[in-house]
């Protein structure tokens, strides 16, 4: 217990002071095997590198065509149409909704986040403007699109916490539906109360928008936005995608890769640079399968030890304490260890699937908790997407890291512990 304890420390630790990630899960791997008693050589080159290649055999091919649907998306102008048009829907009055809204949709398509962000930023940037309203929202705004119902709690879609069970339990992309619709629609409508809410409390104190060198230069890129696809034809990638996804059960490579053919067959004139968007694509999936697959690796030593495998029956021993519930809570913790909710996911799912699918848990309701609860503190302030989306906007923790938290962290813990009881009485342990 002591292990894990100190090595999930160093790991936040080496994390919040931006060492490398790779460095990082190998100093912390050698040192949970170190304090374990396990061989330590043994357990970084044996244990430690198994469990990150199988992770990167089982995802690789999923991050490249995410990342190369995102792309081309966003060279065709596909992802700013559709974000322009969703934006600018609701008016000045709801501007702050129209950018939840549309990174929702984008993320939800399987748009990879950072895709998201760029393309966004500069549209919501803009409505920020004609709503007057103070640029240390917009992070949060952002956000809330981005890194929570969309991606984890509703059902349907490819994106990578919503895929990762799929590889350990068997399931498909819809599992436990009811659970996620209801969960999604909660964490949505507390998301855009919240925003709603802080607006309001914006205006009433004064806070207004207020421009500088930067924001200059990205609200005229915002107005050289005028020759974009129209936004009707630019969505239909994306519902291409999830009919193959979800409708006709394809592969979720084999969807993403028709989602790209589409965009490319609709968008033909705005393709440039095809090589440029390969390499693009496989050096940013390399980089990041590699950054989750170490924390994942860390995970396997983790895994292996005496201590983590008394926790585990610690946990499922407890009479009082719900078997869904220490799944939610331990799959949560790890994500906020690992500062990544694809990388806790998978190391929580490595490890405990089968335990807890012994226990009479069902395997869509693994699915639908595990997602919905690898975003919950997964976004603490060392994570890497709110780091560089902190960087995009021109913010800092200190102005706009609270409106990140309620949203990605109280929200989505909040959606979490709604599928956790949703869950318990929808699919009780057999």
């Amino acid at each position: 217990m002591l292990a894990i304890l100190v090595s999930l420390a160093l790991l936040i630790v080496l994390t919040f002071r931006k060492i490398n990630i790779v460095v990082v899960g190998i100093a912390a791997a050698a040192v949970m095997a170190l304090l374990s008693g396990q061989p330590v050589v043994t357990a970084v080159t044996d244990t430690y590198m198994t469990g990150a290649a199988q992770f990167v055999r089982d995802n690789f091919l999923l991050f490249f065509f995410s990342v190369l649907f995102g792309k081309v998306m966003e060279e065709t102008g596909a992802a700013a149409s559709i974000a322009k048009f969703l934006a600018e829907l609701l008016g000045e009055k709801f501007a702050i909704l129209g950018v939840i809204f549309s990174g929702a949709v984008l993320v939800y398509g399987g748009v990879t986040t950072l895709v998201v962000v760029f393309s966004l930023y500069p549209i919501a940037l803009s409505l920020f403007k004609k709503a007057n309203l103070p640029r240390y929202l917009l992070p949060g705004a952002i956000a809330g699109g981005c890194f929570t119902f969309a991606c984890a709690n509703f059902p349907g879609t490819p994106n990578l916490v919503n895929v990762i069970p799929t590889t350990y339990l068997g399931t498909n992309t819809m599992a436990a539906p009811l659970v996620g619709v209801i969960t999604g629609i909660a964490v949505m409508l507390m998301v855009c109360v919240y925003f709603l809410w802080e607006a309001s409390r914006a205006r009433a104190r004064g806070d207004c928008f207020v421009e500088d060198e930067a924001t200059t230069q990205s609200l005229v890129k915002a107005a050289s936005m005028v020759r974009l696809p129209s936004p009707i034809i630019a969505i239909l990638p994306i519902v291409l995608i999830l009919i193959l996804l979800n409708v006709f059960k394809q592969h979720v490579v084999v969807a993403m890769l028709g989602g790209i053919l589409l965009c490319v067959v609709l968008f033909f004139r705005n393709v440039h640079g095809v090589l440029d968007m390969f390499s693009y694509s496989a050096e940013n999936s390399a980089i990041a399968i590699i950054n989750t697959a170490v924390v994942v690796g860390f995970g396997s030593v983790v895994q292996a030890s005496q201590g983590f495998q008394k926790l585990l029956d610690f946990a499922t021993s407890l009479g009082n304490i719900p078997p869904l519930l220490a799944f939610g809570l331990m799959t949560t913790i790890l994500a906020g260890a690992c500062g990544s909710g694809s990388g806790g996911l998978g190391i929580a799912l490595s490890a405990m699937a089968d335990k807890y699918i012994s226990l009479g848990l069902a395997p869509e309701i693994l699915h639908r908790v595990g997602s919905a609860a690898s975003v919950g503190l997964d976004s603490l302030p060392h994570n890497g997407a709110v780091i560089t989306l902190l960087t995009i906007c021109g913010q800092s923790h200190k102005e706009s890291y609270k409106y990140i938290f309620f949203p990605t962290v109280v929200f989505t813990l909040a959606g979490m512990f709604l599928s956790i009881a949703l869950g318990t009485v929808l699919y009780p342990i057999s």
